[in-house]
């Protein structure tokens, strides 16, 4: 963590309102993301994530930065809620779009006209057979390959052990290969 988002959370804590803004301009996406592999209308999404970072603004003397950093300590708040609102409510999951979730640095591909009509068949295809699976499963790929966390921390943010995870990823792996081939 880094001095500034100690200082962040320090003035969060004590109610000024530049460390909330700094944590939701921080972790905002990042929260948004997490939810909208729920959550399929985009006004559920936003009013999530604001519900996600009231919710963590009022537990923020309980956060223990020894134990988690704050983005793991708030993606599991946004991963509960997301759950729980899932459970009270029967929704499609969003598309995980290339585009609409792609980093704002991204770069676009230099290639030729055939080389991306294949990768674009090859991403829908992808695309589907993510949808096809359960939230949870999403959930663990998009915090795995989209934000390259590491199987401690999503452990942490699913609260599960880190063993069985792992296991869990390669059968998720295995069920998208088996997506896309049928």
């Amino acid at each position: 963590m880094t001095e500034l988002e100690q200082e962040m959370i320090l003035a969060a804590r004590q109610g000024r309102a530049q460390g909330y803004h700094y944590l939701m301009n921080r972790y905002g996406r990042q929260v948004q993301l997490i939810v909208a592999q729920f959550v399929s209308d985009m006004r559920d999404v936003e009013e999530l994530t604001q519900d996600v970072f009231v919710r963590a603004f009022e537990h923020l003397p309980d956060f223990d930065p020894l134990r988690a950093t704050f983005g793991t300590w708030i993606s599991r708040i946004a991963y509960n809620a997301a759950l729980n609102h899932l459970r009270s409510h029967d929704y499609a999951p969003l598309s995980l779009d290339e585009e609409q979730y792609a980093p704002p640095d991204a770069v676009p591909w230099a290639q030729d006209d055939e080389e991306q009509t294949n990768e674009a068949e090859r991403l829908s295809l992808l695309d589907k057979a993510i949808n096809r699976l359960r939230p949870e499963e999403r959930t663990l790929l998009h915090l795995r390959y989209y934000e390259e966390r590491s199987l401690g921390e999503i452990a942490e943010v699913m609260e599960v052990a880190t063993g069985p995870l792992a296991n869990r990823l390669q059968r998720i792996k295995q069920k998208l290969r088996k997506l896309i081939k049928s």
